[in-house]
């Protein structure tokens, strides 16, 4: 069966909304000088988002020695960049469906997701790119698979058929859901963070981060998510992986300037970052 592109637009109606919480949050991290006390007031207004933050802070990933009461005192012991990403992961985990369907796993597609922000995140800045624009290569990263756990609870046979497809044939999961539902997931997912009236930069990197070589001119982010997404993909275990790791386009290679199997080992943070993630699938 096929869903055509106005299926496709109909489904993503029915998908649901981004909190405001999380959206304000976003806005006040673009502004290089945006101040601390504001994003503090955002998320304090936020109860769910408050509990959890506080929650992960007082983990012992972070090991302070104090218990931590409130996002103030948060923002001044692990930092303004680490609360808004905690932030907005944990509203994105927020909207997706208690228990997956056809066949997609919450907590791998949790994992995924997550280490794909963070390796976007890290190779942007190794790049170079400013701090204050990395909050959207996280997001980008975050978010460019929303549209596979969302779409798998509103077309569950169909969309079992495409993962089934990935498996037996060893296709990258985008493929097989062009062949069985006529759409992608990467188009699910722009069409839903552009209903969330998101940045274009970042609808744009959703969009094409399986279409790198059809593109003119890849940027910084879309180079960055990428990457994350084939790094985060080889680090599954293959019982896990639903999709297949895609070749580096030469564009993509030459932007990045070394091999991928050196990329992990470059990359400041990110055996600290990984722990990060482990103490978040915890809360």
């Amino acid at each position: 069966m096929s869903v055509d592109q106005d299926k496709l637009e109909r489904l993503v109606e029915k998908m649901p909304t981004f909190p405001q919480s999380a959206q304000r949050v976003m806005e006040i991290c673009a502004d290089i000088n945006y101040s601390t006390q504001e994003l503090v007031s955002v998320i304090e207004r936020d109860p769910i988002i408050t509990l959890k933050v506080l929650k992960l802070v007082n983990s012992a990933y972070f090991g302070l020695s104090k218990k931590i009461t409130s996002i103030k005192h948060s923002v001044v012991y692990v930092g303004s960049n680490t609360i808004k990403n905690i932030a907005i992961a944990i509203t994105t985990i927020g909207i997706l469906p208690k228990v997956a369907q056809a066949g997609v796993s919450r907590t791998h597609f949790l994992t995924h997701s997550l280490t794909t922000a963070v390796l976007a995140k890290l190779i942007g800045r190794s790049k170079g790119i400013p701090e204050n624009e990395l909050t959207n290569f996280y997001i980008a990263g975050l978010l460019h698979d929303i549209g596979v756990i969302l779409t798998a609870q509103l077309v569950k046979a169909e969309y079992k058929q495409a993962i089934d497809l990935a498996r037996s044939e060893s296709l990258p999961l985008h493929v097989a859901e062009q062949s069985v539902l006529d759409f992608n997931h990467a188009e699910a997912s722009a069409l839903l963070v552009e209903k969330w009236q998101f940045p274009e930069t970042l609808v744009n990197c959703i969009r094409n981060h399986h279409r790198i070589e059809e593109i003119e001119s890849p940027t910084a982010m879309e180079h960055s998510v990428f990457i994350a997404n084939q790094l985060s993909k080889l680090m599954e275990d293959d019982a896990d992986r639903i999709s297949a790791v895609e070749d580096i386009p030469a564009i993509t290679q030459a932007w990045l300037g070394k091999p991928l199997d050196s990329i992990i080992e470059s990359l400041d943070d990110f055996s600290e970052e990984m722990e990060r993630i482990k103490a978040f699938m915890a809360l």
